[in-house]
Formats: structure tokens, sequence, C-alpha cells
């Protein structure tokens, strides 16, 4: 049996004094905390995409011969196609006449980024070998991967120092 309220109990929950409890169904404050956090990590996780959403990935086709040491290629980006000029690389090796390179070009804002001076961090990341992949970089953030397609096991190409330049268009004025 439930108990009658008294006139002063009815004043109070007329006058706002009394207010039902709500019923306890796992929706308190720590509910409410864990939605908000999870709501700011995708604010925070979603403007970070947006920021590196600027820069893209091209595709790289690079070919030595081995007389000089110097090169051309292509760079494949933003479904256009732009000749590439390479330099500075010293080939040794016997019985190689040619050597064609593939891969990736990331952090691209535009074509004109790929021009530069490569480098690597150590001197194991910039050689190209039989089934393995050198990583460089230049000064404007571009990471540049790339793969021997008809190296044999035996030989060793060393891309540090490596020069790339525009060939036949003219990069935008800065």
């Amino acid at each position: 049996m439930t108990r009658r309220r008294t006139r002063q109990e009815w004043w109070k929950v007329a006058n706002g004094y009394m207010v039902a409890k709500r019923p306890r169904n796992g929706r308190g404050f720590f509910w409410m905390l864990k939605l908000v956090m999870a709501f700011a990590a995708l604010t925070i996780m979603s403007m970070s995409a947006y920021a590196q959403s600027d820069a893209e990935t091209g595709r790289v086709q690079i070919t030595f011969v081995k007389a000089g040491g110097e090169g051309n290629g292509n760079l494949f980006f933003g479904g256009q196609k732009y000749g590439l000029s390479i330099n500075g690389i010293k080939i040794g090796g016997f019985r190689i006449k040619r050597i064609d390179l593939v891969g990736t070009a990331s952090n691209l804002r535009s074509a004109s980024d790929i021009i530069g001076t490569y480098t690597a961090a150590d001197a194991k990341d910039a050689t190209v070998g039989y089934a393995r992949m050198a990583q460089l970089g230049n000064p404007k953030g571009v990471v540049l991967e790339v793969r021997g397609v008809n190296l044999n096991r035996r030989f060793t190409l060393n891309l540090s120092g490596m020069n790339i330049k525009n060939l036949g268009w003219q990069p935008p004025p800065e």
C-alpha cells in the first residue's frame, strides 16, 4: 500500500521542489561523457583526414640507360602524363644495359612537386636491388617508392642523390 501525500508534499510537487527520480537505465553522466568523447574523436579524425586529402599519389616509371647514368621517365598524376629527366645516378654492374624502375610518388599537391633532389634516411633505404624497394624523399615532402623491374640478384642501384627535372612541360611559377 502506498502512502498518501500530505498537503505540504503536494505543494512542493506543484512548485517544483519535489521532482520524481528518473529510473536508472544506464544513461547517466558517464554515458553522456562517453558520447561527447566519441563525437570529439570523430571530429578530430575527420579534420585530419581532410588536411591530408590535399596530397595525392601518382605513378612513376623511370628508365636508365647504362651509358652515363642518365635516364628519363614519366609521372602519371591527375589523369595526365608528365615527362621526367633523371640524372645523378652512377650505374655499375655487368651485362646491364637498361634498368626499369616503377613505383609511386606520394604527398603530391601538383606535378611540379616531384622536381628536385632525392635522398634517403639511410643508405639501405636508397638502394634498389632484387626484390627490394627504395624509399626516397625530396625537400617538398614527396616520397618516392620505386622497385627494379629487370634487376638480377647480384645488382644493386643506389638512388640517393637522384635529381629529377621536368622534361617537355613547364611547372607553374611559385
